[in-house]
C-alpha cells in the first residue's frame, strides 16, 4: 500500500520534468453533476498526457541508468516513457506499439 511518504518521493523524483498543470473549476460539468467538478489539465504535460508522471517516477528509481526498460504501449505510455529516457539519458530503452495503433498516437 502506498504511504503518504511515498507519494512525497515521487513528487520529487519527478518535479524538475513535468508541468504543475492548472486546475479548472468546470461551470458546466458541474451544473450537470449538481456538485462541484474540477478538471485536471494533465493534457498540457509534455507528452500530453498524465501518463509521464508514472513512466518518470518508475525510470528515475532504476539503480542503473544502463538497465534495459521494455515497455508495450499504442500510445500515452509509451510516449511518457519515451520522454522519460530522454529526460534521464537512458540509452537502453525499448517500445513496443501494436501494427493497430492508430497513426496520431505512435
Amino acid at each position: 500500500m502506498l504511504t503518504i511518504n511515498d507519494l512525497l518521493q515521487a513528487h520529487q523524483r519527478i518535479a524538475a520534468y513535468v508541468r504543475r498543470t492548472p486546475l479548472v473549476r468546470s461551470a458546466g460539468l458541474s451544473e450537470q453533476a449538481g456538485a462541484e467538478v474540477w478538471l485536471k489539465l494533465e493534457s498540457q504535460q509534455p507528452t500530453g498526457s498524465f501518463k509521464v508522471r508514472g513512466a518518470l517516477n518508475a525510470a528515475s528509481r532504476l539503480a542503473e541508468r544502463t538497465r534495459p526498460v521494455v515497455t508495450a504501449s499504442a500510445g500515452n505510455h509509451g510516449l511518457g516513457v519515451a520522454y522519460a529516457a530522454t529526460m534521464l539519458g537512458l540509452t537502453n530503452v525499448t517500445i513496443f506499439v501494436p501494427e493497430t495503433a492508430p497513426a496520431a498516437k505512435v
